[in-house]
């Protein structure tokens, strides 16, 4: 097994990161990010509680192309707890195919610095294992472990670039650009903020507790 662990901070405050946390694709750091698609949406307790299915390509040594059958993708699942009480976001991430070579579980935590309102720091950790036999195991493992490092840091990277394209590249207290999206104010934000407030509050009675 291998365990990886990495922090980043964001010099934006929580809203702004909460935000962009559903725009992270695409951006030019993730190209690997075929496609995205959600699965399931509650609200539990004040909590977003969501589930999304992401498809990656799958680029593996020749060692594991021969367990692999020559797959060229594979698919991941999402889930995340958005916390707007605690200010936090809180993601799992682990891979459903494939999990006869290689399984990685992912854990993704965004908090508001407790020293900086205006900044965000993001925990990254990472269990990496391989049931593979015969002494197969460890370098799988290796492999994958370093091809995290690198996509961590390319996910910090494209996370900084939604960032600074929707709060930086313009007056930030005047417009915010959606990518994808007319600009719009932050009257019209908030305005649409509460109504989607309201609404989860109507449904709220009808989700089950976990």
């Amino acid at each position: 097994m291998k365990y990886y662990f990495g922090s980043t901070a964001f010099s934006f405050n929580w809203d702004q990161v909460a935000i962009a946390f559903w725009h992270r694709y695409p951006n030019p750091f993730a190209k690997h990010v075929l496609s995205e698609d959600v699965i399931s949406r509650r609200v539990v307790d004040q909590e977003l509680h969501t589930k999304r299915l992401l498809k990656k390509t799958n680029k593996m040594t020749s060692l594991v192309q021969k367990f692999s059958r020559g797959e060229s993708f594979t698919y991941i699942v999402e889930e995340s707890i958005v916390d707007p009480i605690r200010k936090l976001i809180t993601t799992y991430t682990r891979n459903i195919a494939m999990q006869n070579i290689v399984s990685v579980e992912e854990k993704v935590v965004y908090k508001q610095d407790p020293q900086n309102k205006n900044m965000v720091v993001c925990e990254r950790k990472a269990w990496i294992y391989s049931p593979l036999r015969f002494g197969a195991s460890g370098p799988v493992c290796t492999f994958v472990h370093k091809r995290f490092k690198k996509n961590a840091v390319k996910a910090s990277n494209g996370f900084l670039y939604v960032l600074e394209n929707m709060f930086s590249s313009r007056d930030q207290s005047q417009l915010i650009n959606i990518p994808g999206q007319m600009y719009v104010s932050k009257e019209m934000m908030t305005e649409g903020a509460k109504k989607a407030t309201e609404y989860a509050k109507k449904i709220k009675p009808l989700i089950p507790k976990s």
